[in-house]
């Protein structure tokens, strides 16, 4: 099952994070989803299975 570990309304900060995940050897994917503004925003999302992984990399690179 998919986890989201991340949401943002900027496209290029979610794509940079699931490139740093996917670096580290954690799969992840970026979903667009409707926010409740025009824009909407970015949801990077990972496998439960490597969800605790992904969050240690999130913090430790200020995410």
């Amino acid at each position: 099952m998919w986890t989201v570990v991340y949401i943002s309304q900027v496209e290029k900060k979610a794509r940079e994070l699931v490139g740093l995940l996917c670096n580290n050897g954690i799969i992840s994917r970026v979903r667009n989803v409707n926010c409740g503004n025009e824009n909407g925003c970015f949801e990077v999302l990972v496998p439960q299975t490597e969800l605790d992984m992904a969050q240690d990399l999130i913090f430790e690179n200020e995410f």
